[in-house]
């Protein structure tokens, strides 16, 4: 089977990244917990911050490598979590960053922070879980997915299949505890939530550990540059929106080159 599938989704594997600097954050929150905003916010602090967006985005494309280490991790084969995923195998894929944030660090949590202990941990989460939870379902459910021709594109495209096999196929359902995205957000998605949170705090000693709410602001985040700067000094140049207690900037344009089927996978770039 596997001679099969690398026979036909198999493609070149991009030369693997090098740490160039230490990894200095990692932000374990789930998608949806304001991770767009937070990685806008540390990217104007100076960090170079690696977004669950990238690995969708990224040119060229390091979708299988996270793809396998999400099957290492949730495959249930036996002795398939006996070997730890090591920090040089998450340097191949964002040894250029100094920050993630969203899907990554959220899927990876325990290793990440196994595997770099010098790093600062943010918990981001939003105060409303009711709120979390009809924003993951209306993003990783229905523009993600129950899109048909994400599904469609898959089975045709190598890209596509690897991530969709690392979303839709291996993590979120694991994340969730479900067959699918949806079924395990539905039954389990806010207790998932809860307990994620809870995990993290039970994990992390408190001086290593920030716990930051969408609500917060960006003060807080200034604690892990060691420096506090204006917040308007901060946001120059930025155009900076506010609904409810959710706060974005404006997003870049999509990669032209890989847009088609990012967009048919995950829909339009969220703003939370």
């Amino acid at each position: 089977m596997e001679t099969l599938r690398g026979a036909v989704y198999g493609f070149p594997q991009p030369q693997p990244r090098i740490r160039t600097k230490p990894l200095q954050v990692i932000c374990v929150g789930l998608p949806r917990s304001g991770t767009e905003s937070l990685s806008r916010a540390l990217t104007q602090l100076g960090f170079k911050t690696y977004h669950g967006w990238d690995i969708v985005f990224d040119d060229p494309p390091y979708a299988q490598g996270w793809a396998q280490l999400a099957e290492r991790k949730y495959s249930g084969v036996q002795g398939a979590g006996d070997a730890p995923i090591t920090r040089d195998e998450f340097d191949c894929l964002l040894g250029h960053c100094d920050a993630v944030v969203d899907t990554a660090a959220a899927m990876f949590s325990v290793e990440m922070i196994q595997a770099y202990p010098e790093a600062k941990v943010i918990l981001n989460t939003r105060r409303d879980v009711d709120a979390w939870h009809r924003s993951a379902m209306n993003t990783l459910v229905a523009e993600g997915e129950n899109q048909w021709m994400a599904w469609f594109l898959r089975i045709f495209t190598a890209d596509a299949y690897w991530l969709w096999k690392l979303y839709y196929t291996i993590g979120y359902p694991s994340m969730f505890r479900g067959r699918t995205t949806k079924e395990g957000l539905m039954k389990h998605g806010k207790r998932v939530y809860q307990e994620h949170g809870l995990m993290i705090r039970g994990l992390v000693p408190k001086e290593r550990l920030l716990m930051w709410e969408v609500e917060d602001g960006w003060g807080p985040l200034c604690v892990v540059r060691q420096a506090w700067r204006d917040i308007s000094e901060i946001w120059k140049g930025v155009s900076v929106n506010v609904v409810g207690y959710s706060f974005w900037v404006k997003i870049p344009p999509m990669s032209p080159s890989r847009t088609p089927i990012t967009q048919q996978l995950f829909g339009s770039r969220s703003k939370v």
